[in-house]
């Protein structure tokens, strides 16, 4: 790479009211820095575009440090351009774990435009008091989507007066087959051992089959009467959590079978069903909210999937701190 040195002529000035001199400034080039803000946006840009440390420094002439340095500059920079936004309107709420060490951390996520929002340490109510009573214009939030965990219902509904709490899809109706799984086990448990079996147990009938794997199944249940009118129950109720509806007055016969369907499972013999029919009692007003509202939580999720990416590149962290800032700059 070819360098070549750019001279500049600059004035030197004095104030009259206090006879102090001072410098002519340029845009760009702070005081007592040997390169230009430009210069050190490109550097962080390059590494953070995949270009590894050594590379960028033989490239452009500087030091391996010195790309670390300005790196986490230009990281800075991106983390404080997200400093004290909104909370969104839409906003996703998921765990994820971070360190044997630190435990659990929380995420909030944009739902409406795919991005995090922020990133901190816990997940139970106590831990998240502080952080959720700092985020700027908390009543501009309307929605919250989350799993079925009690200690972020609580927050929402004591912290987030004009939000509405929605469960989340995914996480529903793997509530139902983890119950229906458990119950298999106390109706046949060696038949509950077979992997081929599980795979067809846990699909929706209206998935794709294979022809013979569907004439097992079918043999399999004629065999089994009690597994058999317990499966068909799930399906049913699956096809229901599965549902859509646009308006409230469409919404009303779902919600009556709901409850039926619930009153059902809780009058069942069975510990899992019981189990499951309460759960969904507790949650009945979060479970139907989210036949009219399509947003889940898996944009969340995917957003899990890119902090993954940033720990495995920089083979763990340590430090929350930097960790946050870079899923911001990342994710944000």
């Amino acid at each position: 790479m070819n360098k070549s040195v750019l001279l500049l002529k600059t004035f030197k000035f004095q104030c009259y009211d206090c006879k102090r001199y001072f410098n002519q400034r340029f845009q760009g080039i702070n005081p007592y820095q040997r390169v230009t803000e430009p210069f050190k946006e490109q550097v962080g840009l390059r590494h953070h575009h995949g270009t590894s440390k050594r590379t960028t420094a033989s490239d452009l002439g500087v030091g391996e440090a010195t790309v670390e340095r300005y790196y986490h500059r230009y990281l800075t920079l991106q983390s404080n351009e997200s400093k004290n936004a909104s909370c969104p309107k839409v906003l996703g709420i998921d765990e994820k774990h971070f360190t044997k060490k630190l435990g659990y951390m929380t995420t909030f996520a944009n739902l409406k435009t795919h991005k995090v929002y922020d990133v901190t340490l816990g997940r139970s109510e106590a831990s998240l008091k502080d952080y959720v009573l700092k985020m700027p214009d908390r009543g501009n939030c309307r929605v919250i989507v989350m799993d079925l965990c009690d200690p972020f219902r609580n927050l929402a509904r004591k912290y987030f007066k004009n939000a509405v709490v929605v469960a989340d899809r995914f996480h529903v109706v793997k509530l139902i087959n983890k119950h229906f799984l458990k119950t298999w086990s106390m109706l046949d448990e060696e038949g509950r051992k077979s992997m081929g079996l599980i795979s067809m147990m846990r699909r929706h009938e209206w998935s794709r089959f294979n022809p013979k794997s569907k004439e097992r199944l079918i043999r399999y249940l004629e065999s089994n009467p009690a597994l058999k009118v317990i499966y068909e129950f799930k399906q049913e109720l699956m096809k229901l959590i599965l549902s859509r509806v646009s308006n409230k007055k469409q919404a009303e016969p779902l919600v009556e079978q709901y409850l039926k369907m619930i009153t059902q499972l809780q009058e069942s013999k069975l510990g899992p069903l019981v189990t499951l029919g309460n759960t969904l009692f507790d949650w009945q007003k979060e479970i139907v909210r989210m036949w009219r509202f399509s947003k889940t939580n898996s944009i969340t999720e995917g957003l899990h999937r890119r902090m993954e990416e940033v720990l495995d590149r920089a083979y763990g962290m340590r430090n929350f701190n930097n960790f946050r800032i870079r899923v911001k700059a990342y994710c944000g």
